[in-house]
């Protein structure tokens, strides 16, 4: 059986390299998808990447059973990767009225559901749609719908309270439907 998360950094902290390379290996995968979600450049997640791991590494001994350690290191690399850009979290770009968001999306129209989900499945287009997003829009989606994180931890790591967070996932949400939308007018 292998070590727990709270096992590798326990033995990380007590100076154990080889459970810190076995922490990296569960987590880098996840910790790049968030990074390149927020970054402006592949070099940019790849720094916010270093500097993650090597403040887990420093901050081991910190880490408590409380939380989960995908959520402590996500936090750490979010943490990372802001003080890149040094913005301040969670301020939108612009504000749209929830109506408009919906009408967008689609909400209330003749479409029907299977066609949203065709162009859910569709690769090409979601990831189009994905990349028409917002870093925090694109940010929450992979914590919450990619990551699976619960309310509780995707709202910790980004710092924000779980009412705001639902309200920001919401809204992230419905921007990616009207992308899918506006994305299947458009053609390949």
């Amino acid at each position: 059986m292998s070590p727990s998360d709270a096992e590798l950094l326990a033995q990380t902290a007590a100076g154990d390299r080889s459970a810190f390379d076995r922490f990296v290996e569960r987590h880098q995968a996840a910790v790049l998808r968030l990074l390149r979600t927020g970054a402006a450049s592949e070099a940019d997640a790849e720094d916010a990447f270093q500097e993650a791991f090597i403040a887990a590494w420093r901050a081991a001994a910190s880490f408590s059973a409380g939380v989960t350690a995908r959520g402590w290191i996500l936090t750490i690399a979010r943490n990372a990767l802001h003080r890149q850009y040094r913005r301040r979290v969670g301020e939108p770009a612009a504000f749209v009225p929830l109506d408009e968001l919906e009408r967008d999306a689609g909400w209330g129209s003749e479409e029907p559901p299977d066609a949203v989900l065709e162009r859910l499945e569709d690769r090409a287009s979601l990831e189009r749609a994905l990349g028409d997003l917002t870093p925090a829009d694109r940010e929450v989606l992979v914590l919450r719908d990619l990551e699976e994180l619960s309310g509780d931890e995707t709202a910790a790591v980004l710092g924000i309270t779980l009412r705001a967070m639902k309200s920001r996932l919401h809204r992230a949400r419905l921007r990616l439907a009207a992308a899918l939308k506006e994305g299947s007018h458009a053609g390949p």
